[in-house]
């Protein structure tokens, strides 16, 4: 689901959280210099959501944007683009490199 507006807000040093009007706290930033943790709280996550480190704050902020900004596009007359399944089942099952289940 693409969130239409969101807001980054700075609670304390190393405290950051991301938020919209419909939708309330989404995401929590939290951390220091080589060290920043997104913990995901979007609607359907909670208590499952997985802490996710970085070890700059940019990049943290470029996975959370990237997730809240993501649209799925068409061209109006161009076919689309079809990828195979098996090239986006990236898990250690099919790929060594892919994250442990």
């Amino acid at each position: 689901m693409m969130i239409k507006g969101f807001s980054v807000y700075r609670r304390n040093f190393g405290h950051w959280d991301v938020s919209s009007r419909e939708h309330g706290r989404l995401f929590r930033l939290r951390g220091g210099p080589s060290q920043w943790d997104v913990i995901d709280e979007r609607e359907g996550k909670g208590q499952n959501s997985s802490l996710i480190s970085f070890k700059d704050q940019a990049a943290a902020m470029a996975f959370i944007c990237a997730e809240l900004m993501h649209e799925l596009l068409t061209v109006e007359g161009q076919p689309p683009h079809v990828m195979e399944a098996w090239n986006i089942n990236w898990t250690s099952e099919y790929d060594p490199l892919g994250p442990q289940q």
